[in-house]
């Protein structure tokens, strides 16, 4: 039963958590004084920080950090920076729906620097609470609609959902709209694209594809699939240079992926052949085959087509030579009665060279024969018998084959050279073009040509290479296929701190840089080459020793890529967790840190870590702490200041009078770990400092104060130091003083927070004590919801739910 209450109590809590915050994103949460600070605000967004890296948190700590991130948002209007931390944390109720709060928090936060990693979870959120199709729909629409125009990548990702929903509900029309937006929107959004491809492909032109596969390319430079995709479909539209360009490119990135691997006949023949088709590149052909040769390979194919290209840039030597490798094979087969042996070729290669490379239909018939005897279930065999016999006049044995044998490109010339002999030909021509169309670029398709020109007719290529070219030009400048560069040339990360030595309680700053240094964009996504998870790993040493693994993790998806020659700035907060406890309670400990930042980091063996892209090393960063070296003159002089200087220098001082409150109490049941200074007179000194200052009238000094005593066990002194701040008239004053009293205090604190949570000039305090155990108040308490202060709130309250 008593379980039952508890459960029940925190649902209504954080019900009362989820009003406040969304009100207060538009209308301010305050009956009574509206304060400002910056100071107080990076603070409460600290505290709450630590709450979102912890794991397993209870639902009081939930709500906790959420209104610190709310308060802070109040105390400091319209920074950004909070956005990210109240999504991520308001998404981890489990026991109440946030929705309204993302809701909103993610509308303000949507515009060109988004990270749609958050806005993404955010999302994912949203959806996960809507149980119905039609209302998924509604709460994307609604995002839409207030977000759209903003952040390009963003709306393309909620027209995706939008066109995903259509398709369930066949509406086709509507799908294909919300596709068609998507992709538009964002190239790179290949979801959009497949989604299109699959339910509308009429209404996506060569072009268009070439330039979906080009982008692809584009996101992840690394990817071998997207490379040859776009290679082979520039070859079948007739785009023979930038085909060339691309399997050159392919060549590259191979000897890249695979250093030790000779390159494959699946790159090298469609690279020789695309520029054996070309103006200005037929010469490559000759030093294609070179390289194959000099690994000790021969390849027919390759030969046959340096042949023909020699012949074609008047290298008659080079034409001779790869001419009579190829006899010399073709003897070596016959002496062994047509059974291929090592270094030799195989029938049906030479079936094809006599038949298409160079043309003596008797070799080809006799070849042919043997190759089909050889390989009686091969469609390939059958087919090059099959052209073999029709170009001999014997069509009617070359029909019996072509009908019991899967069609090729072969067979389609076969069956046109039938159709011609018969007198048909119309027929005849636009089974040629058929055949012509399974790939322009082969050898079969420039004898299929010469047919049929002979026949009167002419192949149109699907586009015309000068316009398409000119279309893709805006996007990807007159080099329509980049150079292959090598993930270190183009990728570099830099870890940055402001310094290399800090003093106590000084926040290092850091950041990692991602920059681009070479000449395409740099995409960061799931399927880029860098796609976006950084880790930080610290180890600390000197007077102290830890090694801190996986210390900070986070994932960025930036909306925009990075432009060449431009960065990406990552702010880090470094000052967290383990570091975080051990740089604060050890005051006079001298420390060095160093920290190692990984991009992608993956595990080789026996836990060795490194990233993803192994040619680019992770970062190592030293930075040192000095530890406070104490005398009775220095603390003398710290207590004359904590009483008689600035702002700064008290909160400064008060933050390592509490350090040294820590340090010792891990000191007292242990051997010291470093010389460090102490003094039975110390710990009174100190606290008598704190417990002046927390009576001190500068409200903002008196919250750090109170900050940097959260994690310390507070003795009768402390507290009666603390509770008057209960009544400060600054509300975040009395924020702080309840946390602080709530950790330290029995359960008779109770009452305060009872009174506290019904009494209380502001909802923010009211909803603190109620998270910290206060007794919910009777609905008359509640104060009613402020009206809108605009007639664009107005609207926007009437989209929200």
């Amino acid at each position: 039963m008593l379980n039952k209450i508890r459960n029940f109590r925190l649902i209504i809590n954080l019900w009362l958590v989820v009003i406040l915050c969304t009100c207060s994103l538009s209308k301010g949460v305050s009956y009574e004084e509206k304060v400002f600070s910056p100071s107080i605000a990076r603070k409460f967004h600290e505290i709450a920080y630590e709450k979102i890296e912890a794991e397993n948190l209870s639902p009081e700590e939930l709500q906790a950090g959420l209104l610190l991130l709310n308060a802070a948002s109040d105390l400091e209007p319209k920074n950004r920076y909070l956005y990210p931390d109240m999504i991520k944390l308001a998404a981890r109720f489990s026991k109440q729906d946030a929705s309204n709060f993302i809701f909103q928090i993610l509308i303000n936060y949507v515009d060109d620097s988004t990270d749609l990693e958050v806005a993404s979870e955010a999302v994912r959120y949203l959806l996960d609470r809507s149980d119905t199709r039609e209302r998924r729909k509604e709460v994307i629409e609604m995002l839409l609609l207030n977000t759209d125009k903003r952040n390009a990548v963003f709306s393309s990702e909620l027209k995706t959902l939008l066109g995903l929903l259509s398709a369930e509900k066949s509406d086709i029309k509507s799908a294909t709209t919300y596709f068609q937006e998507s992709y538009e929107a964002n190239k790179y959004n290949k979801l959009a694209f497949r989604k299109l491809a699959e339910i509308a492909p009429e209404k996506i032109t060569p072009t268009q594809y070439l330039e979906h596969l080009r982008y692809a390319l584009s996101e992840n430079p690394l990817n071998m699939e997207a490379a040859l995709s776009f290679a082979q479909y520039a070859g079948s539209l007739g785009l023979y240079q930038a085909a060339c360009d691309s399997y050159e490119y392919c060549s590259d990135l191979f000897a890249y992926l695979q250093p030790h691997q000779p390159l494959p006949a699946y790159i090298y023949h469609p690279w020789i052949i695309n520029s054996y088709n070309t103006l200005r590149s037929q010469y490559k052909c000759i030093q294609i085959v070179k390289k194959i040769r000099e690994s000790g390979r021969f390849d027919l194919i390759a030969e046959a087509i340096v042949s023909k290209a020699a012949l074609r840039i008047g290298d008659m030597k080079e034409a001779k030579r790869a001419l009579q490798s190829i006899e010399k094979r073709a003897n070596k087969l016959l002496i062994n009665e047509g059974v291929s042996t090592e270094g030799s070729v195989s029938a049906k290669q030479l079936a094809w060279f006599y038949n298409f490379a160079y043309p003596d239909r008797d070799k080809a018939l006799d070849w042919s024969n043997k190759a089909f005897s050889l390989e009686p279930n091969s469609p390939e065999a059958a087919s090059i018998l099959a052209y073999s016999l029709a170009n001999m006049g014997q069509g009617r044995l070359a029909e019996s084959l072509i009908e019991n044998y899967a069609q090729t490109q072969i067979s389609d010339m076969a069956k046109a050279l039938i159709q011609k002999e018969r007198g048909k030909d119309n027929t005849a021509i636009e089974t040629l073009k058929r055949a012509i169309s399974k790939d322009a670029s082969s050898l079969e398709a420039e004898r299929a040509k010469e047919i049929l020109a002979q026949l009167g007719g002419e192949y149109i290529t699907p586009v015309t290479a000068e316009t398409t070219l000119q279309a893709l030009e805006s996007d990807f400048g007159p080099r329509l296929v980049p150079r292959f560069n090598k993930p270190e040339d183009i990728i570099s990360i830099q870890l940055s701190f402001r310094g290399n030595k800090f003093s106590y309680r000084r926040d290092f700053g850091g950041t990692i840089a991602i920059i681009n240094n070479g000449s395409e964009p740099l995409v960061i996504s799931d399927d880029g080459m860098f796609t976006g998870k950084i880790r930080i790993d610290a180890n600390v040493s000197g007077d102290l020793n830890m090694n801190i693994p996986n210390h900070v993790s986070m994932r960025i998806r930036p909306a925009l890529p990075i432009e060449p020659g431009r960065t990406l700035i990552i702010p880090l907060k470094l000052t967290t967790g383990k570091l975080k406890e051990i740089l604060e309670v050890y005051p006079q400990a001298s420390l060095d840190i160093e920290f190692t930042a990984y991009i992608d980091a993956v595990e080789y063996g026996q836990g060795m870590l490194g990233n993803r892209l192994g040619s680019i090393a992770p970062i190592k960063v030293g930075i040192s702490r000095p530890g406070k070296v104490l005398t009775t003159k220095y603390l003398q002089n710290r207590l004359n200041t904590i009483s008689k200087g600035q702002k700064g220098q008290k909160i400064e001082i008060a933050e390592l009078f509490v350090g040294l409150l820590l340090e010792q109490r891990a000191m007292a049941n242990s051997e010291p770990m470093y010389n460090y200074m102490y003094a039975d007179w110390m710990p009174d000194l100190l606290k008598s400092a704190l417990t002046r200052s927390l009576s001190d009238d500068d409200w903002v000094s008196k919250i750090h104060i109170m900050a940097a005593l959260l994690n310390t066990p507070l003795d009768y002194e402390l507290i009666n130091a603390v509770s008057p701040n209960l009544n400060d008239e600054h509300w975040p004053t009395r924020v702080m003083a309840m946390m602080l009293l709530a950790k330290n205090q029995d359960e008779n604190f109770s009452n305060v927070l009872d009174w506290t949570a019904k009494q209380d000039s502001n909802n923010f305090v009211r909803r603190m004590a109620i998270t910290l155990g206060g007794a919910i108040p009777e609905p008359e308490y509640m104060p009613e919801p402020m009206p809108p202060s605009n007639q664009e709130e107005k609207q926007f309250q009437r989209r929200t739910y």
